[in-house]
């Protein structure tokens, strides 16, 4: 191959000087340079071709994906204010949990996921994804749309342990909405509701009223909804007025929680 793009070019040589005689031989050797030329002018245009394709090619995958990135992007940055905003949505309805006479500003509050359920009675206690980092603690207040939930019982780095407020063990001091004076003590009845005892036996209170917690205990502060009075009657081995209460929160249907920071 080599010899014969060597011999190529002594002959386009040789061509080339006579050529520029205007004789026979002038003439055929030009003769000869055109048809070399013409099938090597064409494949040097050919390669260029290539080559440029080539480069044009490479250019426009950069491009493509630099495009890609720059949509990828677009696409967090609305996928996460979208998120922002469902969160807001989120929050703006959980303070409904928060009767009238809570004292909403004096608390943050933090979406938060529930993980998995745990316990004896699978709605009792939960895990939820806000830890110590998001600044839950033990006894941080939990609520949900609607009212109460309940409250941290342990946590750690990333998650929480939340004991409901349905616990029989999860004892709540409240009082009859718009009526501080009317006091009680409830906890969970052991069948997915709320039963407690008013302190007062004197006690106005009647069925569909709709209690709060009263602030008594240190943990749960004043105001926030816990539920409706479906029963009100006296035990027949006390003195004592009893109350069955439907918690206004569905727990059988709870996805979505928030903490009171």
């Amino acid at each position: 191959m080599a010899i014969a793009i060597a011999a190529l070019f002594v002959l386009v040589f040789a061509s080339s000087q006579l050529s520029r005689y205007d004789t026979a031989a002038g003439r055929t050797a030009g003769a000869v340079i055109a048809a070399i030329q013409k099938p090597f002018v064409a494949g040097i245009d050919y390669l260029g071709g290539k080559f440029n394709a080539a480069f044009t090619d490479e250019a426009l995958r950069a491009e493509n994906e630099a495009l890609k990135e720059r949509t990828a992007r677009l696409e967090d940055e609305l996928a996460k204010n979208r998120l922002d905003a469902a969160e807001l949505e989120e929050l703006r309805q959980l303070k409904g949990a928060l009767g009238a006479d809570a004292p909403r500003g004096e608390y943050t509050l933090k979406a938060a996921s529930i993980l998995a359920f745990e316990g004896s009675d699978i709605f009792n206690i939960f895990t939820i994804d806000v830890g110590t980092e998001k600044g839950a603690l033990r006894d941080t207040v939990v609520i949900a749309q609607g009212g109460l939930v309940g409250r941290v019982l342990e946590a750690n780095a990333l998650s929480s342990k939340v004991v409901a407020i349905i616990d029989e063990n999860n004892k709540i001091g409240f009082q009859i909405e718009g009526r501080p004076t009317e006091l009680g003590i409830c906890s969970g009845d052991g069948n997915g509701g709320l039963a407690g005892e008013m302190l007062d036996d004197k006690a106005d209170i009647h069925v569909g009223d709709r209690i709060v917690t009263s602030g008594i205990g240190g943990i749960y502060p004043a105001g926030i909804v816990i539920g409706t009075v479906t029963s009100a009657e006296f035990a027949k081995e006390s003195s004592l007025l009893h109350v069955g209460i439907e918690p206004a929160v569905n727990f059988k249907g709870i996805k979505k929680v928030a903490l009171l920071l």
